[in-house]
């Protein structure tokens, strides 16, 4: 029909199909309705297939007629669209009588197990190879080999066949039909989308100072495949600053998905709402926030088998006219919405979001669905090329600590012991593997000598190499706990157990594979506190690959400061934007003075504690108001809180407890609720839950008090991280100790000024905040920085301020 038209029409009139991208993995995956065997091994199957993969083809290079990773590519034309179908082939033989394709799949299950018939799905992949061959060579018939292959005992099992190329053709249209159902469904409602973000305005009447800014190199950074690093202070609108560009260029056709990642459930809740501002104004977008596996399960007891959990039986064959129906009579997918529909119809709801994901527009989610090599969303960020993503990092300064645990990991004398005592009796096996592992990491212990450096009161020894003579036994002890974990068995009180373990010791596995010129080896204790941690200094080159998946990235903050740091550690390239804005609030509503004749080293502390005392009751005292004072250390607040009490005893105090759960956080804060009535201060921990996130508007916060630059206590891994840092770019300490401080300073600070209207009173207390280092990296709207050391009072600078400013 398409042809007729055209012909009518003539050349220049051609009627432009649409064209629609996807990977024969996709493809697959989308079309063959398959429950897959659901097992805890595909975690190891994801990490380990490509290094399989190697193996194998290295051993079938030695024949001559061998290619490994072939690209393969062909455009189906439809009377509705063109479909373009690609992917490598694992392995193509090329003989003279005929052509033969391999596809490989690792296997965790023994191989006298799997059959012919295994899998649908992995036939279903290499016929399409084997049809897009037959296409593109013009072959009648093509073979096609289907290998299992167990890497750890290195053996393979191949099935073969021979399909003709109408055959193919037949099961080929299987394939393609549904799938393109579901691409024009897609197309009809991205022109439903797209005509609602071409009318959408900027949902408030004006930019606030810097946010226009924000939005344009937004935009920009869009259009030139950047990432941009932004300082936005608190008061910008960093989220629709971002998010409302990024919408309008998803419109434009320059992108095909926007990923919002944050590191806490306030900041995604912050994103949430902003879309929900748009889609108030008339704006449609397919929208889901993802929510950890653990808080979404329906099961009392976890264990994601088919035999063992009810919503996981079937999923696949259940699931597809589920999300057809969610589709269509929602927008927004929060996490209630995904629970209730997982509970409704018996389907695992976490499963259930990330399918869903697949046709939303907005993915939130937290750091770890993007950067973490243990869940990252692999069904978006392994298909690069297919679409366009643009990666959004809010709060950005957590990434690079958040980061580094992703990448590093530890294994324990400790913990391989208490696995040991409880599974002895039922699992000797395990236990064997376990046993044989400890020898080595105590053989290992014994070459590495005694502890020969301290730092914090711990003693440790580091290495540059890699323990890879760790490797066989792990990889041993991994293989004998899947053997179990795949295998017919009864809930014991160790299985959870034994199975998070299963995943720490896989994990190390993994990351000792990553091991590279960022990491180092550390190791403390002795003896049965013997442990090895693979500790990542520099995650910013795995920052940069994970990156690479999308057109362009926004990291922003409102404390990325400074930011050729933070350019340098979040995977920063030498084109990439960085863009600092200035505060939006009026500077007279902020009053900030330095106690600089104080010091807080730890070293000063005691004989400086009656002074810090006294600073902080005049500062508090100043004004009626609700104060929240941040130290360095859980002991230095108690140690100075214990001389505060002898002056403030008309204070309401508060103190933060080294433990608090959501409900005595909430509890806390619940208490700035009344202000005025009396002098409240609250003792809290900079860096801890009140340091950030917390939204203190108004009059319920009117003084924040800062003691200390903030610099982490000092440990082995930042002692080897100043090390590392010194000798890369001379700046270790800088690196490992001050800016981090810094952070934690101007976060702490920032629970202050949260509106237009707010007024308040910082006091920063530590003579370091008068040197030139400091002064250079506080925010310009603090200069100049009036100080106790030029004479001046700080009770009567407070008190001036607050005559002036009521």
């Amino acid at each position: 029909m398409t042809e007729e038209v055209n012909d009518i029409l003539g050349e220049e009139n051609k009627i432009e199909l649409p064209v629609f991208k996807t990977s024969v993995r996709s493809l697959v995956a989308f079309s063959v309705k398959e429950d897959a065997p659901w097992s805890f091994s595909s975690y190891r199957l994801a990490y380990e297939g490509t290094l399989a993969h190697s193996q194998l083809q290295a051993i079938n290079r030695e024949d001559e007629n061998y290619s490994s990773e072939v690209y393969l590519s062909h455009s189906f034309e439809t009377a509705d669209c063109v479909v373009e179908v690609s992917g490598r082939a694992d392995g193509v033989w090329r003989y003279d009588d005929k052509i033969m394709i391999q596809e490989i799949k690792t296997s965790a299950i023994p191989l006298s197990e799997i059959g012919e018939n295994f899998s649908d799905a992995h036939w279903a992949q290499v016929k399409c190879y084997a049809y897009i061959m037959a296409l593109t060579e013009n072959l009648s018939r093509v073979t096609v080999r289907l290998t299992y292959y167990d890497r750890a005992n290195n053996e393979e099992r191949s099935f073969d066949r021979v399909f003709t190329k109408e055959k193919l053709h037949r099961f080929f249209k299987t394939l393609l039909h549904p799938f393109i159902s579901w691409c024009l469904s897609q197309r009809k409602w991205k022109a439903i989308r797209n005509l609602s973000i071409d009318t959408l305005n900027f949902p408030y009447p004006a930019y606030r100072k810097g946010q226009k800014l924000l939005a344009y190199n937004t935009y920009k950074c869009i259009e030139d495949r950047k990432r941009l690093f932004a300082q936005a202070p608190t008061g910008t609108g960093k989220t629709i600053g971002v998010l409302y560009p990024s919408i309008k260029a998803l419109g434009k056709g320059k992108l095909d998905r926007l990923f919002y990642s944050t590191a806490k459930t306030t900041t995604r809740a912050v994103a949430e709402n902003a879309y929900k501002i748009m889609a108030e104004q008339g704006l449609r977008l397919k929208v889901i926030t993802l929510t950890a596996k653990d808080k979404l399960c329906l099961n009392e007891v976890k264990n994601c088998s088919p035999d063992k959990c009810p919503f996981i039986l079937g999923y696949i064959s259940r699931s597809r006219k589920v999300i057809k129906n969610l589709l269509k009579k929602h927008d927004f997918f929060p996490r209630d919405v995904i629970s209730s529909a997982g509970l409704r119809y018996g389907i695992c709801p976490f499963e259930l979001s990330l399918d869903l994901a697949l046709s939303c527009d907005l993915i939130i989610c937290d750091y770890n669905y993007i950067f973490d090599p243990r869940v990252y969303l692999r069904r978006f960020f392994e298909q690069k090329g297919r679409e366009e993503y643009l990666i959004m990092v809010d709060e950005a300064h957590n990434l690079f600590d958040r980061a580094k645990e992703m990448y590093s990991s530890e294994l324990s004398v400790k913990t391989l012991s208490q696995i040991s005592k409880e599974i002895k009796k039922d699992l000797p096996g395990i236990n064997n593997k376990i046993k044989n592992l400890k020898k080595m990491i105590s053989s290992f212990e014994k070459q590495s000598g005694e502890s020969n450096k301290e730092a914090g009161g711990v003693g440790y020894n580091t290495m540059i190499d890699a323990p890879m003579c760790l490797k066989p036994s792990i990889e041993s002890l991994i293989t004998e706990i899947e053997n179990w974990i795949i295998s017919e068995r009864e809930e014991k009180p160790y299985t959870d157990k034994l199975i998070t373990f299963f995943f720490d010791i896989l994990h190390f596995k993994n990351v000792l594979e990553l091991y590279s010129a960022q990491y180092r080896t550390l190791m403390t204790g002795s003896r049965a506190r013997f442990s090895i941690k693979l500790l990542c200094l520099d995650p910013s080159p795995m920052l940069n690959k994970n990156m690479n998946a999308a057109k362009a990235a926004i990291l922003f903050s409102a404390t990325l400061s400074p930011l050729r740091y933070f350019k340098s550690i979040l995977g920063g390239r030498d084109d990439d934007i960085t863009l600092k804005l200035p505060s939006p609030f009026p500077r007279e509503n902020l009053l900030v003075f330095n106690e600089d004749r104080i010091e807080t080293r730890f070293r000063h502390r005691a004989h400086y504690t009656d002074a810090t005392a006294e600073a902080i009751y005049k500062w508090a005292s100043s004004h009626k108001g609700n104060v929240m004072v941040f130290f360095p250390s859980y002991k230095y607040m108690l140690d100075v809180l214990e001389k505060f009490k002898e002056l403030g005893e008309d204070f309401d105090i508060l103190c933060q407890d080294r433990e608090m759960d959501e409900q005595a956080r909430d509890a806390f804060l619940k208490k700035f609720d009344d202000f005025g009535d009396v002098n409240r201060i609250a003792f809290c921990v900079m860096g801890g839950i009140f340091g950030e996130g917390i939204d203190l508007t108004g009059e319920r916060l009117t003084g924040v008090i800062i003691v200390g630059v903030g610099l982490p206590q000092v440990s082995p891994e930042l002692e080897i991280m100043r090390d590392y840092y010194q000798e890369k770019c001379g700046a270790g300490f800088t690196y490992a100790y001050t800016y981090p401080g810094l952070n934690k300073v101007l976060q702490a600070s920032g629970r202050l000024i949260r509106s237009e209207t707010d007024r308040g009173a910082l006091l920063l207390i530590d003579s370091r905040f008068a040197t030139s280092e400091y002064i250079g990296l506080l925010p310009q709207e603090w200069q100049p920085l009036p100080r106790s050391s030029q004479g001046m009072s700080l009770k009567e600078w407070a008190q001036r301020f607050w005559k002036n400013i009521m």
